[in-house]
């Protein structure tokens, strides 16, 4: 390719504001790494021995493009009991990471001729999937204390010919939760007029109890069996209706034939463990984002109440953030910026031990 070919290819690129979007990582990079979507955690070793075990069965080329049966499975039947659908292997694509999840629905997944509504606060990796081709979108009000779409936005959106919606329940940024007369009403308004739904579900197993999704006209997307240590292996899952799978599979193949395969196996493990560990887990986070979140409000700083254990958003003033960020990054933390996700007064810290120095160091700003 000419030069000034590529010249303006890269210009392009930095001229699309919605791939230059911020990159939010999987997984903790470090032990300072706030900012990442998920913490890093101990590996089971049986989790550890299932991989070897796969690799030493020769488990390293090719598998079926929608991934290997038994996982499919897994992920059916943990989505089937967490929502109270009926969800089949034969419905379930697995990805490789949430990333992939978010691009090839949102590509493949028929808005017809109207637009795509989004809320007004998502993670920018809505944005980085969306970049890739022109397409009309509509943004949706969010309420002021869980950033969650309004309902009334959504009908308006819909009533002015969006045919596809665009959401997260739990917010990746707040955690919070739509509840189940919500999440019916919007089951109502997607079938009063013929539109679908993607939702990221992918922070549900950090909530306490059933999190609500309509069972019609949706894909649910996220990451296999959070909290089990392997986020950084990148295996997600796309759950859609039967006769939605064949478009993103064939898509799913161009792109990357399949989702590395040892990756699989151990993400199948993950889950054979996870009504055994999620439970405890689960508890114990809750516990330490309460404590976190008491060590705040106590600090004088306003923290949201969300739901999913494994995030807390602050909110703070201009001048509170700024300073904090400083302070943060004095010190080699890395938290996420509520701005790369449409909420600018806003912080995300993952839950873990690390985050109560750096709560006192937000504190003192």
């Amino acid at each position: 390719m000419p030069s000034d070919s590529v010249a303006a290819l890269l210009q392009r690129h930095r001229a699309n504001e919605d791939l230059n979007a911020a990159v939010i990582s999987a997984a903790a990079r470090n032990a300072l790494d706030l900012a990442a979507d998920a913490v890093v955690g101990p590996l089971d070793e049986r989790i550890i021995e299932a991989t070897g075990a796969a690799l030493d069965a020769g488990h390293t080329h090719y598998e079926p493009v929608p991934g290997i049966d038994e996982l499919r499975a897994a992920l059916a039947q943990h989505l089937s009991e967490a929502t109270g659908a009926g969800w089949d292997a034969a419905n379930l694509l697995v990805t490789a990471g949430m990333q992939e999840s978010r691009f090839l629905t949102l590509q493949l997944i028929d808005a017809g001729d109207g637009a795509t509504a989004l809320p007004q606060v998502l993670h920018p990796g809505v944005r980085k999937a969306l970049g890739t081709r022109p397409r009309e979108t509509v943004s949706l009000a969010v309420d002021a204390e869980r950033r969650l779409p309004r309902l009334q936005a959504i009908r308006a959106a819909l009533e002015g010919g969006s045919r596809l919606l665009y959401m997260e329940s739990p917010s990746r940024l707040t955690g919070a939760t739509l509840d189940a007369d919500e999440m019916a009403a919007i089951a109502t308004l997607l079938a009063d007029h013929d539109a679908s739904a993607i939702i990221d579900r992918g922070l549900a197993p950090w909530v306490a109890g059933a999190v609500a999704a309509p069972t019609e006209r949706v894909a649910l997307i996220g990451e296999a069996f959070p909290g089990a240590g392997i986020a950084s292996w990148l295996a997600g899952y796309i759950a859609v209706p039967e006769d939605w799978l064949p478009p993103i599979q064939s898509q799913k193949q161009i792109m990357a034939i399949c989702t590395a395969t040892p990756a699989q196996f151990g993400a199948l493990e993950a889950g054979n463990l996870y009504t055994e560990e999620q439970p405890p887990r689960l508890e114990h986070m809750q516990a330490l984002r309460s404590s976190l979140q008491d060590r705040a409000r106590a600090a004088g700083l306003d923290a949201l109440a969300g739901g999913a254990a494994s995030v807390l958003a602050l909110r703070l003033s201009a001048s509170q953030k700024a300073q904090g960020l400083t302070r943060l990054a004095e010190a080699s933390y890395q938290v996420a910026d509520g701005s790369d996700f449409g909420a600018p007064d806003l912080l995300r810290l993952t839950v873990c031990d690390a985050a109560q120095a750096a709560l006192d160091l937000l504190a003192d700003a």
